[in-house]
Protein backbone atom coordinates (compact mmCIF):
# COMPACT_ATOMS: atom_id res chain seq x y z
CA UNK A 1 0.00 0.00 0.00
CA UNK A 2 1.47 3.48 -1.03
CA UNK A 3 1.53 6.32 1.57
CA UNK A 4 -0.97 8.63 1.63
CA UNK A 5 -0.36 12.35 0.21
CA UNK A 6 -0.34 15.26 1.88
CA UNK A 7 -4.25 16.49 0.20
CA UNK A 8 -5.63 12.45 0.78
CA UNK A 9 -4.59 12.92 4.13
CA UNK A 10 -6.55 16.10 4.97
CA UNK A 11 -9.68 14.99 3.19
CA UNK A 12 -9.67 11.74 5.47
CA UNK A 13 -9.28 13.69 8.66
CA UNK A 14 -12.50 15.93 7.44
CA UNK A 15 -14.53 13.11 6.98
CA UNK A 16 -13.81 11.23 10.05
CA UNK A 17 -14.92 14.38 11.59
CA UNK A 18 -18.20 14.14 9.77
CA UNK A 19 -18.53 10.46 10.71
CA UNK A 20 -17.75 11.08 14.14
CA UNK A 21 -20.41 14.17 14.47
CA UNK A 22 -23.26 11.69 12.45
CA UNK A 23 -22.24 9.20 15.55
CA UNK A 24 -22.90 11.23 18.05
CA UNK A 25 -25.90 12.31 16.23
CA UNK A 26 -26.89 8.82 16.14
CA UNK A 27 -26.75 7.97 19.20
CA UNK A 28 -29.58 10.04 20.44
CA UNK A 29 -32.29 7.62 17.80
CA UNK A 30 -32.97 4.20 17.51
CA UNK A 31 -30.56 1.52 18.52
CA UNK A 32 -30.80 -0.75 15.48
CA UNK A 33 -30.43 2.17 13.13
CA UNK A 34 -27.73 3.65 14.69
CA UNK A 35 -25.43 0.25 14.49
CA UNK A 36 -26.73 0.25 10.79
CA UNK A 37 -25.70 3.73 10.05
CA UNK A 38 -22.62 2.80 11.84
CA UNK A 39 -21.87 0.44 10.29
CA UNK A 40 -22.44 2.32 6.40
CA UNK A 41 -20.09 5.06 7.67
CA UNK A 42 -17.18 2.59 8.66
CA UNK A 43 -17.37 0.78 5.45
CA UNK A 44 -17.36 3.74 3.24
CA UNK A 45 -14.67 5.68 5.32
CA UNK A 46 -12.62 2.47 4.63
CA UNK A 47 -13.17 2.10 0.97
CA UNK A 48 -12.16 6.12 0.49
CA UNK A 49 -8.81 5.70 2.91
CA UNK A 50 -8.21 2.53 0.52
CA UNK A 51 -8.92 4.81 -2.77
CA UNK A 52 -6.85 7.86 -1.20
CA UNK A 53 -3.67 5.77 -0.23
CA UNK A 54 -3.63 4.40 -3.45
CA UNK A 55 -3.94 7.39 -5.39
CA UNK A 56 -1.41 9.69 -7.40
CA UNK A 57 0.14 12.64 -5.79
CA UNK A 58 -0.73 15.87 -7.55
CA UNK A 59 1.87 17.43 -8.92
CA UNK A 60 2.07 21.66 -10.60
CA UNK A 61 4.59 21.85 -12.72
CA UNK A 62 5.38 25.24 -13.44
CA UNK A 63 7.69 26.97 -16.57
CA UNK A 64 6.75 29.69 -19.07
CA UNK A 65 9.95 31.57 -18.86
CA UNK A 66 13.37 30.38 -18.19
CA UNK A 67 17.01 31.31 -19.45
CA UNK A 68 17.27 27.59 -20.23
CA UNK A 69 15.24 25.55 -22.99
CA UNK A 70 12.33 25.00 -20.80
CA UNK A 71 10.51 24.30 -23.72
CA UNK A 72 12.49 20.91 -24.12
CA UNK A 73 12.86 20.22 -20.33
CA UNK A 74 9.40 20.72 -19.35
CA UNK A 75 8.49 17.80 -21.54
CA UNK A 76 11.79 15.74 -20.32
CA UNK A 77 10.47 16.74 -17.12
CA UNK A 78 6.87 15.53 -16.96
CA UNK A 79 7.65 12.39 -18.63
CA UNK A 80 10.56 11.62 -16.07
CA UNK A 81 7.37 11.89 -13.23
CA UNK A 82 5.29 10.19 -15.39
CA UNK A 83 7.24 7.11 -15.98
CA UNK A 84 7.19 6.66 -12.01
CA UNK A 85 3.43 6.17 -12.22
CA UNK A 86 3.18 7.84 -9.16
CA UNK A 87 1.91 11.22 -10.31
CA UNK A 88 -0.68 12.92 -11.80
CA UNK A 89 1.22 15.79 -13.45
CA UNK A 90 -0.39 19.16 -14.47
CA UNK A 91 1.43 21.31 -16.36
CA UNK A 92 0.93 25.22 -15.99
CA UNK A 93 2.41 28.14 -18.22
CA UNK A 94 3.25 31.57 -17.26
CA UNK A 95 2.84 34.38 -19.65
CA UNK A 96 5.73 35.20 -21.43
CA UNK A 97 8.08 37.51 -20.80
CA UNK A 98 7.17 40.91 -21.01
CA UNK A 99 3.13 40.09 -21.22
CA UNK A 100 0.86 42.52 -20.39
CA UNK A 101 -0.84 43.07 -16.54
CA UNK A 102 -3.74 41.97 -17.98
CA UNK A 103 -1.79 38.49 -18.90
CA UNK A 104 -0.58 38.00 -15.53
CA UNK A 105 -4.22 38.43 -13.99
CA UNK A 106 -5.43 35.68 -16.01
CA UNK A 107 -2.48 33.20 -14.79
CA UNK A 108 -4.25 32.44 -11.25
CA UNK A 109 -3.19 28.80 -10.12
CA UNK A 110 -4.78 26.72 -7.40
CA UNK A 111 -1.80 25.68 -5.35
CA UNK A 112 -4.07 23.86 -2.60
CA UNK A 113 -4.95 21.92 -4.80
CA UNK A 114 -1.77 20.12 -5.24
CA UNK A 115 0.70 17.92 -3.34
CA UNK A 116 3.47 19.32 -4.60
CA UNK A 117 4.23 22.52 -7.08
CA UNK A 118 7.14 21.48 -8.70
CA UNK A 119 9.12 24.65 -10.35
CA UNK A 120 10.97 24.50 -13.94
CA UNK A 121 10.85 28.63 -13.85
CA UNK A 122 13.50 31.36 -13.91
CA UNK A 123 12.06 35.38 -14.97
CA UNK A 124 10.15 37.73 -14.00
CA UNK A 125 8.66 38.23 -10.69
CA UNK A 126 5.30 37.05 -10.17
CA UNK A 127 2.22 38.95 -9.34
CA UNK A 128 2.42 40.10 -5.22
CA UNK A 129 -1.67 38.26 -5.54
CA UNK A 130 0.12 34.56 -6.75
CA UNK A 131 3.13 35.49 -4.34
CA UNK A 132 1.09 35.38 -1.51
CA UNK A 133 -0.83 32.46 -2.27
CA UNK A 134 1.61 30.67 -2.70
CA UNK A 135 3.38 31.44 0.73
CA UNK A 136 0.12 30.51 2.21
CA UNK A 137 0.24 27.17 0.73
CA UNK A 138 3.76 26.75 1.91
CA UNK A 139 3.50 28.14 5.14
CA UNK A 140 -0.08 25.81 5.58
CA UNK A 141 1.42 22.49 4.99
CA UNK A 142 2.19 22.73 1.02
CA UNK A 143 5.16 21.60 -0.73
CA UNK A 144 7.35 22.65 -3.48
CA UNK A 145 10.48 21.38 -6.01
CA UNK A 146 13.19 23.89 -7.36
CA UNK A 147 14.77 22.13 -10.22
CA UNK A 148 18.05 24.30 -11.26
CA UNK A 149 17.58 27.42 -12.24
CA UNK A 150 14.33 27.86 -10.85
CA UNK A 151 16.50 29.16 -7.48
CA UNK A 152 17.50 32.21 -9.65
CA UNK A 153 14.81 33.99 -9.48
CA UNK A 154 12.74 36.20 -7.42
CA UNK A 155 15.21 38.24 -5.78
CA UNK A 156 13.91 40.47 -3.07
CA UNK A 157 10.66 38.58 -2.39
CA UNK A 158 11.84 37.44 1.13
CA UNK A 159 9.77 34.54 2.03
CA UNK A 160 11.04 32.73 -1.75
CA UNK A 161 14.49 33.41 -0.63
CA UNK A 162 14.15 31.92 3.21
CA UNK A 163 12.17 28.52 1.46
CA UNK A 164 15.17 28.48 -1.46
CA UNK A 165 18.27 29.32 1.47
CA UNK A 166 20.64 29.20 -1.06
CA UNK A 167 19.84 31.33 -4.50
CA UNK A 168 21.81 32.47 -7.60
CA UNK A 169 23.05 36.03 -5.82
CA UNK A 170 25.84 38.11 -5.88
CA UNK A 171 28.66 37.50 -2.85
CA UNK A 172 27.09 40.31 -1.34
CA UNK A 173 23.20 38.81 -1.58
CA UNK A 174 23.73 36.31 1.56
CA UNK A 175 25.32 33.35 3.36
CA UNK A 176 27.69 31.22 1.40
CA UNK A 177 27.46 27.54 2.45
CA UNK A 178 29.45 24.58 1.89
CA UNK A 179 31.54 21.57 3.50
CA UNK A 180 35.03 21.32 3.86
CA UNK A 181 37.13 17.68 3.21
CA UNK A 182 36.57 16.36 6.15
CA UNK A 183 32.30 17.15 5.40
CA UNK A 184 31.80 19.71 8.07
CA UNK A 185 29.49 22.88 7.20
CA UNK A 186 31.58 26.03 6.40
CA UNK A 187 29.28 29.54 6.70
CA UNK A 188 30.53 32.35 4.86
CA UNK A 189 28.92 35.42 5.71
CA UNK A 190 27.93 38.21 2.87
CA UNK A 191 30.59 39.93 0.93
CA UNK A 192 33.24 36.70 1.83
CA UNK A 193 34.06 34.59 -1.14
CA UNK A 194 32.41 34.32 -4.42
CA UNK A 195 29.29 34.49 -5.82
CA UNK A 196 27.12 32.21 -7.69
CA UNK A 197 28.36 30.55 -10.55
CA UNK A 198 29.76 28.02 -12.31
CA UNK A 199 32.03 25.96 -14.41
CA UNK A 200 32.46 24.34 -17.55
CA UNK A 201 29.66 21.36 -18.43
CA UNK A 202 31.52 17.91 -17.38
CA UNK A 203 30.90 14.50 -15.61
CA UNK A 204 30.83 14.88 -11.88
CA UNK A 205 30.45 13.06 -8.74
CA UNK A 206 27.01 13.54 -6.41
CA UNK A 207 28.00 12.45 -2.75
CA UNK A 208 25.05 11.70 -0.42
CA UNK A 209 25.00 13.66 3.10
CA UNK A 210 22.17 11.97 4.40
CA UNK A 211 22.17 8.38 3.73
CA UNK A 212 18.98 7.52 6.28
CA UNK A 213 17.19 10.19 4.37
CA UNK A 214 14.07 8.47 2.76
CA UNK A 215 14.82 10.14 -0.37
CA UNK A 216 18.43 8.37 -0.55
CA UNK A 217 18.01 5.67 1.20
CA UNK A 218 19.58 2.31 -0.70
CA UNK A 219 21.59 4.59 -2.63
CA UNK A 220 25.48 4.45 -3.15
CA UNK A 221 27.21 6.99 -1.00
CA UNK A 222 28.55 8.46 -4.36
CA UNK A 223 27.44 8.00 -8.02
CA UNK A 224 28.44 9.54 -11.03
CA UNK A 225 26.33 12.27 -13.04
CA UNK A 226 27.01 13.30 -16.84
CA UNK A 227 27.77 16.69 -18.55
CA UNK A 228 26.07 18.58 -16.36
CA UNK A 229 26.10 22.15 -15.23
CA UNK A 230 27.77 22.59 -11.41
CA UNK A 231 26.43 25.47 -9.75
CA UNK A 232 28.96 27.11 -6.83
CA UNK A 233 29.09 30.06 -4.70
CA UNK A 234 25.20 30.13 -4.16
CA UNK A 235 23.93 33.14 -1.48
CA UNK A 236 21.27 33.57 0.51
CA UNK A 237 19.24 33.25 4.07
CA UNK A 238 21.09 29.51 4.02
CA UNK A 239 18.73 29.26 7.52
CA UNK A 240 17.00 25.84 8.77
CA UNK A 241 18.81 23.82 6.07
CA UNK A 242 18.93 20.23 6.39
CA UNK A 243 21.68 19.08 3.50
CA UNK A 244 21.23 16.18 1.19
CA UNK A 245 23.88 16.08 -1.03
CA UNK A 246 26.84 17.61 -2.60
CA UNK A 247 29.37 17.51 -5.31
CA UNK A 248 33.02 18.68 -5.54
CA UNK A 249 33.12 21.38 -7.71
CA UNK A 250 36.95 21.17 -9.70
CA UNK A 251 39.02 24.13 -10.07
CA UNK A 252 39.91 21.90 -13.18
CA UNK A 253 36.69 22.60 -15.08
CA UNK A 254 36.55 26.34 -13.60
CA UNK A 255 35.01 25.44 -10.38
CA UNK A 256 35.69 26.05 -6.42
CA UNK A 257 37.28 23.61 -5.03
CA UNK A 258 34.34 23.37 -2.74
CA UNK A 259 32.24 20.41 -1.94
CA UNK A 260 28.99 23.14 -2.93
CA UNK A 261 25.51 21.46 -1.76
CA UNK A 262 23.57 20.19 -4.67
CA UNK A 263 20.22 18.81 -2.79
CA UNK A 264 19.01 20.46 0.08
CA UNK A 265 15.22 20.77 2.06
CA UNK A 266 14.07 23.79 4.55
CA UNK A 267 10.70 23.62 6.49
CA UNK A 268 9.01 26.40 6.10
CA UNK A 269 5.53 27.28 8.01
CA UNK A 270 3.97 23.42 7.95
CA UNK A 271 5.53 22.87 4.65
CA UNK A 272 8.55 22.15 2.62
CA UNK A 273 10.58 23.42 0.05
CA UNK A 274 13.12 21.27 -1.81
CA UNK A 275 15.99 22.40 -3.97
CA UNK A 276 17.27 20.29 -6.71
CA UNK A 277 20.45 21.87 -8.56
CA UNK A 278 21.17 19.26 -10.98
CA UNK A 279 19.44 19.19 -14.81
CA UNK A 280 20.90 21.75 -17.11
CA UNK A 281 19.94 22.30 -20.83
CA UNK A 282 20.62 25.48 -22.88
CA UNK A 283 18.72 26.41 -25.83
CA UNK A 284 20.34 24.98 -28.66
CA UNK A 285 22.41 22.40 -26.18
CA UNK A 286 21.97 19.02 -28.57
CA UNK A 287 23.90 16.98 -25.18
CA UNK A 288 20.84 15.81 -23.12
CA UNK A 289 22.76 13.09 -21.19
CA UNK A 290 21.80 14.85 -17.29
CA UNK A 291 18.29 14.36 -18.01
CA UNK A 292 18.84 10.88 -19.56
CA UNK A 293 20.80 9.60 -16.10
CA UNK A 294 19.26 7.02 -14.53
CA UNK A 295 20.36 8.50 -11.27
CA UNK A 296 19.11 12.43 -11.88
CA UNK A 297 15.85 10.33 -13.27
CA UNK A 298 15.70 8.21 -10.14
CA UNK A 299 16.23 11.41 -7.36
CA UNK A 300 13.96 13.38 -9.06
CA UNK A 301 10.92 11.37 -8.89
CA UNK A 302 12.08 9.67 -5.03
CA UNK A 303 12.61 13.79 -4.16
CA UNK A 304 8.84 14.62 -5.61
CA UNK A 305 7.58 11.70 -3.19
CA UNK A 306 8.56 12.38 -0.70
CA UNK A 307 7.52 16.18 -0.68
CA UNK A 308 4.13 14.43 -1.63
CA UNK A 309 4.11 11.99 0.93
CA UNK A 310 6.52 12.22 3.68
CA UNK A 311 7.55 8.64 2.36
CA UNK A 312 9.55 7.25 -0.10
CA UNK A 313 8.24 3.66 -1.78
CA UNK A 314 10.19 4.27 -5.52
CA UNK A 315 12.89 1.44 -5.85
CA UNK A 316 16.33 2.17 -6.79
CA UNK A 317 16.41 0.86 -10.14
CA UNK A 318 19.45 -2.21 -10.54
CA UNK A 319 21.41 0.24 -13.42
CA UNK A 320 21.93 3.51 -10.78
CA UNK A 321 25.37 4.31 -11.74
CA UNK A 322 28.54 3.44 -9.47
CA UNK A 323 31.19 6.50 -8.50
CA UNK A 324 32.83 5.61 -11.84
CA UNK A 325 30.86 5.08 -14.53
CA UNK A 326 27.41 6.89 -15.31
CA UNK A 327 24.11 5.63 -15.88
CA UNK A 328 22.75 6.99 -19.31
CA UNK A 329 18.86 5.95 -20.81
CA UNK A 330 19.38 5.87 -24.65
CA UNK A 331 18.16 8.99 -27.03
Amino acid sequence: MKPMTRRAFNKLAAMALVVFFGFSTLACSDSEATADNEATAESEATADNETMTDSKASVLLISGQNNHDWERTNPMLKSILDEAGRFDVTVSLTPPKGAAEADWDGWQPDFSAYDVVFLNYNGEMWPEAVRTQFEQYIDGGGTALMQHAANNPFAGWVAFEQMVGLLWRGPEAGYRVYLDADGAGVRLPPGEDLGAGHGKLHDWQITTRAADHPIFAGLPPVWMHPHDELYHGQRGPAENMNILATAYSTPDHGGSDKHELMIWWIPYGQGKVLTFLPGHLWPGQDDDRAFRCVGFRTLLQRSTEWLATGAVTLPVPDNFPGAEQASILPE
